[in-house]
């Protein structure tokens, strides 16, 4: 039987405090918290110690919610940073006082599940189909065997690499699309550090912030594919396939894709080098198009990646993902009160209104419906819409979601340590494989 995460990440004391608070919830109602108005209050754990400057989409959501709901319900936030916020989760887990609702780490949320402090959302879907039908399949990456849906996408990540139009017309480089291979993105990188820019910025120093432009390439190096036979002992990371992935990456290290300073620089700086015109593209999402239509507004170009000749795998993939998922503690279904605040909040979160409310902030919601689209000053938003067009399917979920968070750790510190010249691939996968051997 798999290792269960969550318990090991806490004291044996802490384990047994949740063992104990759960069964205690099993006892009895609890009471719902009032506001001074008599909404039934819940609250909403996430990620980011100011909602309404860092995540100005799902702030306008709740607060447009409270508002329709006035006196009836209210969704108040408990806000921290993202370790910070993983580490309050982790011990309110064990403790019963886990918030309603709260964004969680994907590589973690399926040992919340294990340990049983999650509520299965089947019945809230079975309730309203209109939120199923608006998920489009998305829900499919947040349920186990059994058919427990143990969470909900926060959001559709949008991944890819955002580049510098007029630094790729200065350097005389024509502008990549779905049909660049890597060998002619070697070839852009040649030209474009020839012109005295860095070809593609990038930072090692928070390596859980930087890789986003490599999920596509896993992907397209058939990752979807084999990964739960990984998982499952019947294949290795360190295998052909991922070998040549990572190969790839060295080879655009050895090119000089990189900022010489990669290593000591984080995430947050390399942006900078790619918003001050220092660097021709950077790997990123739909979180800083904001920011980037406000440095760079038309100049803005998004590409999904180069395709890859010697894959075996399917090369026809764009990565438009569910996000780390929004998940709803077990202790909801004690009170009658709190669960319909929360059916409420949910319905609205993935409604079409809220949806309006995710694009007018530069979101990709996690659903879908007709006639919504980018404003025309959205140009990164926009960039990436007219990418999405190409009729490509996505990954279920991104690959950096789908493996225990050891795992994901060791892909994180792989990928730079390919990237930094202290791993060969086949090294760097062989930690992975070593990692979630010791994870089970």
């Amino acid at each position: 039987m798999k290792k269960n995460a969550l318990m090991t990440v806490l004291s044996a004391t802490a384990a047994a405090t949740m063992i104990v608070g759960m069964l205690a919830g099993c006892g009895g109602k609890t009471s719902a918290t009032k506001d001074a108005d008599g909404a039934t209050v819940i609250k909403f754990g996430i990620n980011v110690a100011n909602p309404a400057k860092q995540e100005p989409a799902t702030n306008a959501i709740v607060e447009a919610f409270n508002k329709e709901n006035k006196g009836k319900y209210k969704v108040q936030f408990e806000a921290a940073d993202t370790e910070s916020h993983n580490k309050n989760m982790k011990l309110e887990a064990s403790d019963g006082t886990l918030p309603q609702v709260f964004w969680i780490e994907g590589s973690q949320v399926t040992d919340f599940n294990e340990s049983g402090v999650l509520l299965d959302l089947k019945d809230f879907l079975k309730q309203n189909p209109n939120v199923k039908k608006a998920l489009n399949g998305s829900e499919k990456a947040f349920q186990d065997d059994p058919g427990v849906q143990y969470g909900l996408p926060y959001q559709s990540n949008v991944q890819g690499i955002f580049y510098n139009k007029e630094l790729f017309d200065k350097a005389g480089v024509e502008y990549p699309n779905d049909d660049t291979t890597y060998d002619e993105f070697i070839q852009m990188v040649d030209k474009l550090k020839a012109s005295g820019v860095t070809p593609l910025a990038i930072g090692s120093k928070n390596s859980s912030f930087a890789m986003w432009e490599f999920n596509l390439w896993l992907a397209r190096y058939g990752w979807s594919d084999s990964v739960q036979d990984i998982l499952n002992g019947k294949q290795k990371f360190n295998n052909p396939e991922l070998v040549k992935a990572f190969s790839k990456i060295q080879g655009l290290s050895k090119a000089g894709a990189f900022p010489e300073n990669m290593s000591t620089i984080e995430y947050f700086d390399a942006k900078q080098q790619f918003d001050t015109g220092k660097a021709a593209m950077f790997g990123s999402g739909q979180w800083d198009c904001a920011e980037f239509d406000k440095n760079l507004g038309d100049k803005i170009g998004f590409w999904w990646g180069p395709t890859f000749k010697d894959s075996k795998a399917d090369q026809k993939l764009d990565m438009k993902v569910p996000s780390a998922p929004i998940a709803v503690s077990a202790s909801v279904s004690d009170n009658e009160d709190i669960k319909n605040a929360t059916y409420a909040f949910l319905k609205f979160y993935y409604s079409k209104d809220a949806a309006e409310l995710s694009y007018e902030n530069s979101m990709f919601p996690a659903t879908s419906y007709v006639g919504l689209t980018p404003d025309s000053k959205q140009y990164s938003m926009s960039a990436m819409a007219d990418a999405l067009s190409n009729g490509y399917e996505s990954p279920v979920a991104a690959p950096d979601l789908t493996v225990p968070s050891a795992v994901q750790q060791s892909l994180y510190d792989g990928l730079f340590g390919v990237m930094q010249g202290t791993y060969t691939p086949q090294q760097a996968l062989a930690k992975m494989d070593e990692a979630l051997a010791n994870s089970k």
